[in-house]
């Protein structure tokens, strides 16, 4: 039974590891598309992180003259509930031009 757990635990985290680098690919690109307004990949990013099934999901998005870059930081989900394991992942995008 500990040993079904653990890997639903496991299974668990490596869903959330592979939401957080979604919504961080989502959120430098659509931020990184030509016309694409400010704190576009902000909220993308976040609404991928949050249907994925992160918590306190936080999204940081620097830009730079060579593109865009996002990290998303957040909670991966539990079965148990005792821990629950920090997540996190960047994605840098250059500049999309017309």
């Amino acid at each position: 039974m500990v040993c079904v757990l653990g890997l639903v635990e496991a299974g668990l985290l490596l869903h959330a590891r592979t939401v957080a680098v979604s919504a961080a690919l989502t959120g430098s690109k659509t931020q990184a598309a030509y016309g694409a307004g400010s704190g576009d990949g902000l909220r993308a990013a976040a609404q991928v992180a949050t249907a994925g099934g992160l918590s306190a999901v936080t999204v940081t998005v620097s830009t730079s003259s060579a593109g865009v870059a996002v990290r998303v930081d957040g909670q991966a989900p539990t079965m148990i509930g005792l821990v629950a394991p920090h997540v996190h992942a960047e994605s840098i995008s250059p500049w999309e031009v017309p």
